[in-house]
């Protein structure tokens, strides 16, 4: 089993919350054809759903937390904690 520090489950939940954050995130399908360098979008609901950017200014933050709550992402990063020490199974 792999064993990781405080620091890096920090580095790690920080690096993926940059990468899906702001107007224009990492995880953005872009070229042509448009392809995306993150492996969840395939499955993401982002891109089908309304923009996050501007969503953003129209619901409430009830609203916007249920609907990024369905990202692949945000259930990743709800798994990281400082409180994890291994990466694995049990």
């Amino acid at each position: 089993m792999a064993r990781v520090s405080e620091d890096e489950v920090l580095l790690l939940w920080r690096a993926l919350m940059a990468y899906r954050s702001g107007p224009r995130p990492a995880c953005q399908a872009t070229g042509k054809p448009p392809r995306s360098p993150c492996p969840l979008h395939g499955q993401c609901p982002r891109w089908t759903g309304p923009d996050d950017y501007l969503a953003i200014m129209e619901e409430t933050p009830e609203q916007t937390e249920r609907r990024r709550a369905a990202w692949p992402c945000t259930r990743l990063a709800d798994l990281l904690s400082p409180e994890l020490r291994r990466i694995g199974p049990g």
